[in-house]
């Protein structure tokens, strides 16, 4: 493979077009509608010429799965890269610009999916245009991936893995999930590669006492059970633990931090040293949920009229397991920290945990090394991501999956994910798109 000149700033004006245009699709899920932006992805990987092997699935009526593979001239197994062409509701009115105008001003692009993740499929197709291009001679198959419904259920990656896992069989699954981030931990850039994910596990508490006349109070009102119940709960925070994972992290943010704040970050494994940086680092709430098990209350059902005392009571909690925690384990915990024979715990959701991709390895360390060539002096760090996504489904069946997304965010940007006025520079979109070519040809270019 010869590796041409690039004319970058042709790269941008590219890169700025397709983000303009992919936002356009307005895919808010529910109801999703994937099906027309899907089409045009595949439309981009045709006439661009990086593959004609272009199918567009329909797993549910209206919702597109788009998948294109580029066949790898040695028996090795694939690289998966994916994205999701499904985003969250956007309210037009507090917006700058509309949210699906694919607005183009100030150095970014404006709109709903620009950053989850709309842009992180820009940069796969934009990375494996040039390396077609400049005749790339692929060792290992590339298998690219667009998914609908991952906002709302992931029922479009479920479909996918359930029917052809096994068939692909990839040695790494290159997902969303962690990326660069500035002023978050300090000055210093740091990124993010997510290799597992917290479980699931949604319980519903239902209170049960006696109906009666708001008139007339009594000691077996279900809706107060349930409030006491709750409160029991969220008053005991389950305890400190730190992981692999985490101790990475703490790692890498001690390089940029002073002392003692470095000292106390490096040694976290020490009990003694954990106790004393507790109680800090967990007044941050990102922090937090990577250090334990979580409880979030999330929903309240109770009553019907003021003047009448409900027969019953519901709550529903969000909780989300560290990899370690064993949900057995922490449903006795609820039960016995509530210790009411009138509160039903029940689970309503468990996702099965979701494994850890490798710390090290190829796939993590051409990441490390792209991001040292394309921004030297930036932290590096295994993550633990607190939110699901769709990586999960593969790493539950033991694949290396990993998340990354190569941009770098402050945490006003950070904010406008799920938020207002989401935006992605057009440096982000190129330093991407450098990022992708790199990865993918040092995972499955042939050397020449």
């Amino acid at each position: 493979m010869h590796e041409t000149a690039v004319d970058w700033e042709t790269v941008r004006a590219d890169a700025v077009a397709l983000m303009s245009r992919y936002v356009q699709f307005n895919t808010t899920n529910p109801p999703g509608q994937e099906m027309a932006a899907a089409q045009w992805l595949c439309d981009q990987l045709l006439s661009r010429g990086i593959t004609q092997d272009v199918t567009v699935h329909e797993p549910l009526p209206g919702r597109g799965l788009l998948v294109a593979r580029i066949p790898g001239e040695q028996a090795l197994k694939p690289l998966v890269v994916n994205h999701h062409l499904d985003v969250v509701t956007a309210d037009p009115a507090q917006w700058t610009y509309p949210p699906f105008s694919g607005a183009v001003a100030d150095g970014f692009v404006w709109g709903r999916g620009t950053l989850d993740t709309k842009s992180l499929g820009v940069m796969f197709l934009l990375a494996l245009q040039r390396l077609v291009r400049e005749g790339a001679r692929f060792r290992r198959p590339v298998v690219f991936l667009a998914v609908p419904d991952e906002e709302a259920g992931s029922q479009g990656m479920r479909w996918f893995v359930e029917r052809y896992a096994g068939e692909i069989d990839p040695q790494w699954v290159w997902d969303e999930g962690a990326g660069g981030n500035r002023g978050v931990f300090g000055p210093q850039v740091l990124y993010g590669i997510a290799v597992a994910e917290k479980q699931v596990y949604q319980v519903r508490l239902t209170a049960s006492g006696d109906p009666g006349h708001g008139s007339m109070p009594h000691d077996n009102n279900a809706t107060v059970t349930l409030l006491k119940a709750v409160d029991l709960v969220l008053s005991a925070p389950r305890p400190v633990r730190l992981t692999e994972i985490t101790a990475g992290m703490f790692r890498a943010v001690a390089a940029g931090q002073k002392f003692p704040t470095s000292l106390l970050l490096n040694n976290l494994g020490n009990p003694l040293v954990r106790r004393v940086a507790a109680g800090q680092l967990t007044a941050n709430k990102m922090v937090n949920a990577l250090l334990r098990d979580t409880v979030s209350l999330t929903v309240l059902r109770a009553g019907y009229k003021t003047n009448v005392i409900p027969e019953s009571a519901e709550a529903e909690l969000d909780c989300r397991l560290l990899p370690d925690t064993k949900a057995e384990e922490f449903h006795s915990w609820l039960v016995a920290r509530i210790a009411d024979p009138r509160v039903k715990v029940e689970s309503i959701h468990m996702s099965a945990p979701s494994g850890v991709a490798p710390l090290s390895g190829p796939f993590y360390s051409a990441v490390a090394g792209a991001i040292a060539r394309h921004v030297p002096g930036a932290g590096i760090f295994p993550l633990l991501m607190t939110g699901a996504t769709d990586g999960h489904y593969w790493r539950e069946r033991g694949y290396a999956a990993y998340g990354f997304s190569p941009a770098v965010l402050d945490p006003l940007d950070i904010g406008r994910i799920h938020g207002i006025d989401e935006r992605i520079s057009s440096d982000n979109l190129v330093s991407g798109v450098k990022m992708v070519y790199d990865v993918i040809r040092e995972l499955c270019v042939e050397a020449r």
